[in-house]
């Protein structure tokens, strides 16, 4: 028999907190706490006094939902009850003095996707509902949890399932009686889910970015305004700003959110060829790694002064890294010193700012984001990799077996792809995979769901 499981399903602070329990004694559990012998209506929030022996614990509005109609598919009892360290520490103790016991992470989600609930694509989305910080990482969240992923990974399992059944049966039939499958038909069953998946892997760049949020690197030499150009794009003074050249020696991280999307800005300190210090030395190769982690570099340059030959040197070493950048010719407020001498600068976006006043950096913030905004509406994103993993396998598998069709081998050959590619939809939605790899999906929730 299953056992029944409790934890804290709510986060820390608020007044109020729940609690959940799950599983064959949970109905009796609850009649035990709030000495209610009588049955209880399924789905209609009770007003309950929760007795801990002879003393009152808490009054609390309980929750009864029968199986198979609940979260889990089984019984499922949830307390709201204040928030006291003690008082909900307490019921949990009671509840597993009786014998219920603590779920793991995650144990709840597991129990309803085991329980046919949901799918694994819809389980991730919900974990990934939990974490989402932002519009945009909600939407691409709540498009996985309300099964419009799974629907379209359904549909193309669907037109392989029905492809591969006439494929074999035509194999089975060895007095060939059955009119014989055309190449041409194959080929289009097989192109257009193919064509599916790739709709689906090219969101996966984006997806990414929008699920973990966009990581981008301030680069520049000393007192070139790249603290300043922090402050700027986050609204406050999250970093010393001075007229001494090399006030930064440390990477300086904040996150906030721009038009619904995360953003990541890390300031880094200036790259040049000498450092003055220990701390300089370690700051600098600080904010090499930085730029090699980022999605996006923001190159600023002070367009008061003429560029040096340690930005020349610096610019080269963006280019090498070949990622998306953009050019931030800083303090305008002040007299420029012409058009900066680097090479192939005009192919890259500019933007003229003054983090002094503020001038450029609405534009600057847009622009930022506007990659992450070419996400369908209908949030139809990958942003998991375990999901952009299984796909580019069935992708795989599907052009082998175009490839052996174009080869005219036989249909034994290339049914066999289909088939893996198969196992991969399969794998993708949680149908045929392995227990331990489960574990460790569902080890990822937060405890109470």
């Amino acid at each position: 028999m299953q056992s029944t499981i409790c934890a804290l399903a709510s986060g820390q602070g608020g007044a109020v907190a729940l609690v959940r329990l799950s599983g064959p004694r949970a109905l009796d559990l609850l009649k035990l706490l709030t000495r209610k012998a009588d049955s209880l209506e399924p789905r209609r929030q009770i007003f309950c006094t929760l007795y801990d022996d002879k003393t009152v614990l808490d009054k609390a509005l309980v929750t009864y939902f029968k199986a198979p109609h609940s979260f889990t598919g089984e019984d499922v009892v949830e307390f709201a009850l204040h928030a006291s360290p003690y008082i909900t520490g307490r019921l949990l103790e009671l509840l597993c003095e009786n014998g219920a016991t603590p779920a793991k992470r995650g144990e709840f989600s597991e129990r309803a996707f085991l329980n046919g609930k949901m799918d694994l694509v819809e389980a991730q989305g919900l974990c990934d509902l939990i974490a989402a910080a932002n519009r945009a990482a909600h939407r691409v969240a709540m498009a996985s949890l309300d099964g419009k992923l799974s629907e379209r990974l359904g549909e193309m399992k669907i037109k392989l399932t029905e492809l591969l059944a006439q494929i074999e049966v035509r194999l089975d039939d060895v007095d060939e009686e059955m009119p014989r499958l055309s190449p041409e038909f194959i080929r289009t069953q097989l192109t257009d889910v193919l064509q599916n998946i790739q709709t689906l892997l090219d969101t996966f760049s984006v997806g990414r970015l929008i699920k973990d949020g966009l990581k981008v690197a301030i680069i520049g030499a000393p007192n070139s305004g790249k603290s300043s150009l922090l402050n700027a794009l986050v609204g406050f003074d999250r970093a010393i700003v001075t007229d001494i050249c090399g006030t930064t020696r440390d990477t300086v991280e904040e996150m906030l959110e721009l038009n619904g999307q995360k953003i990541i800005l890390t300031d880094t300190a200036g790259i040049r060829s000498h450092a003055l210090d220990v701390a300089e030395e370690e700051g600098m190769r600080r904010s090499k790694r930085a730029l090699e982690k980022a999605d996006v570099i923001l190159f600023v340059l002070d367009t008061s002064r003429p560029v040096t030959a340690e930005e020349k040197q610096l610019w080269a070493d963006i280019q090498q890294e070949n990622k998306r950048t953009l050019i931030v010719l800083n303090k305008s407020d002040k007299p420029s010193a012409g058009t900066p001498d680097l090479a192939n600068l005009s192919s890259y976006t500019q933007f003229t700012v003054s983090c002094k006043k503020g001038t450029g950096i609405e534009f600057l913030k847009n622009a930022l984001t506007a990659p992450l905004n070419s996400a369908p509406e209908d949030g139809l994103v990958l942003s998991n990799l375990r999901h952009y993993e299984a796909l580019l396998r069935a992708q795989t598998e599907l052009e082998t077996a175009l490839v052996q069709l174009e080869k005219k081998a036989g249909g034994e050959i290339y049914a066999e792809h289909l088939r893996g590619a198969l196992t991969h939809l399969k794998d993708l939605l949680g149908e045929v995979t392995p227990d331990d790899v489960l574990g460790v999906i569902f080890s990822k929730f937060c405890m109470g769901k």
